[in-house]
């Protein structure tokens, strides 16, 4: 689908206590965590392609990549925006930007891939890794 390049997918959350870095069930630190980040970016990623799939596609990620470069507090609102960025065959890249609202501030930065298939490739390769 040649529209994919405009793709851009938005995920608008406010930290949580239960999104802060946390190390084996205990707190490290009270602000929105890495890990939580990229799990919103690979969101927003999916966000910006989805409505792109032809009938019977579907997409796995297979990157991800956050530079996270300043803290967000319990309480924050943080937008997270992922833009297609490149389209090379079946692969379609997104960067990443999340900063906090209202101020704009930025706190990360990166890129997210994804591959896209067919609904009934990606069904056979779940079905493979479960037997295994």
């Amino acid at each position: 689908n040649a529209l994919i390049h405009t793709g851009r997918g938005v995920v608008d959350i406010v930290v949580g206590p239960e999104m802060t870095a946390t190390l084996d069930e205990r707190p490290i630190h009270p602000v929105y965590s890495t890990f939580w980040l990229a799990y919103h970016a690979e969101v927003a990623a999916r966000r910006a392609i989805e409505p792109f799939f032809e009938p019977g596609e579907n997409a796995v990620g297979v990157s991800v990549h956050i530079d996270h470069e300043a803290m967000a507090a319990v309480g924050s609102s943080v937008r997270i925006t992922a833009t297609v960025n490149e389209v090379k065959g079946r692969y379609i890249g997104c960067t990443i930007e999340a900063v906090v609202l209202p101020s704009g501030t930025r706190i990360a930065t990166g890129t997210q891939g994804q591959v896209v298939l067919a609904d009934a490739v990606l069904k056979e390769k779940v079905r493979q890794a479960i037997r295994e």
